[in-house]
């Protein structure tokens, strides 16, 4: 649901930056205002409403950039990093409807002349591989986040037939004041690389021990058992999120561990991460 802008959140906006803006990152967007664009949509194959068919839909969270440059840079960031670079220097609801549009395409295309010629080989039976029928979902979010950085979250559900559905999360983050998208270097100093691995590495055995209560895990060897970091040594990811009361780092399926495994997010206080943090 759309939410906009409002007299009082300005007013309260003004009074915010005038008793922060010595203190960190501070933005001019008045963050309680995010629209959202929903599209969905089903292409059939054919024009038989019998045929497979791909299910498309996106919930996808901008900031309103009328009059602001900070706002529409950001959303050009975002579009590049959830959309791909074609879509970067649309307007959010140009973006989200060309790429709606390219993905039912490319559908279509790919798929369309192998299912005409299974029907002519086979006839139309009504029953086709699994592949035929696709789905793609997105669901983004923007959200306020520490000291005046904006968090941008997407999660995609992507079943192509295969032995089982494709899901990861992108997490952003972005300086209010300026539009910049903060990468690991802008967060944390090079020196802090190892503490930051080690408390990764301890918060995961903790994450992991919470789900497996009936047994002992309480080392990385125990992580190996499970079929964590057995291809790759403990790491800090790009998909970190500076929340409001925490910062959370995202590892997705496969990044470390095995596909029934899920997703994997650690979360840290600011009073354990904070003497590591080059934004404080």
């Amino acid at each position: 649901m759309k939410r906009y802008k409002t007299i009082i959140g300005s007013v309260l906006l003004v009074a915010f930056l005038m008793l922060a803006g010595a203190c960190g990152l501070v933005s001019s967007y008045d963050y309680a205002a995010y629209p959202n664009i929903h599209l969905e949509e089903a292409v059939h194959l054919t024009e038989d409403a019998a045929s497979p068919y791909c299910d498309f839909s996106l919930d996808y969270a901008y900031l309103d950039e009328e009059g602001d440059s900070i706002a529409a840079l950001i959303n050009r960031t975002i579009q590049h990093e959830f959309l791909g670079e074609v879509y970067a220097s649309l307007t959010p609801s140009v973006a989200v409807d060309s790429f709606k549009n390219d993905y039912l395409r490319d559908y279509r295309q790919e798929t369309e002349p192998l299912f005409k010629t299974d029907v002519a080989q086979n006839g139309n039976t009504g029953e086709w591989p699994a592949w035929y029928n696709q789905t793609y979902s997105m669901v983004s979010l923007v959200e306020d986040g520490y000291n005046g950085i904006v968090n941008v979250s997407s999660n995609v559900y992507c079943d192509m037939g295969g032995a089982h559905p494709n899901q990861w999360g992108r997490w952003l983050n972005f300086d209010g004041s300026t539009g910049k998208l903060l990468t690991l270097q802008d967060v944390f100093p090079a020196d802090a690389k190892t503490s930051i691995e080690r408390m990764l590495l301890d918060k995961l055995i903790e994450h992991q021990a919470t789900q497996y209560p009936d047994e002992t895990i309480a080392s990385l060897d125990d992580l190996h058992n499970k079929g964590i970091l057995q291809l790759t040594e403990m790491y800090i990811p790009d998909n970190f999120l500076l929340a409001k009361d925490e910062m959370l780092f995202l590892f997705n399926r496969y990044d470390i561990a095995p596909y029934s495994a899920g997703e994997i997010v650690l979360r840290f206080g600011y009073e354990e991460i904070g003497p590591y943090l080059k934004l404080n």
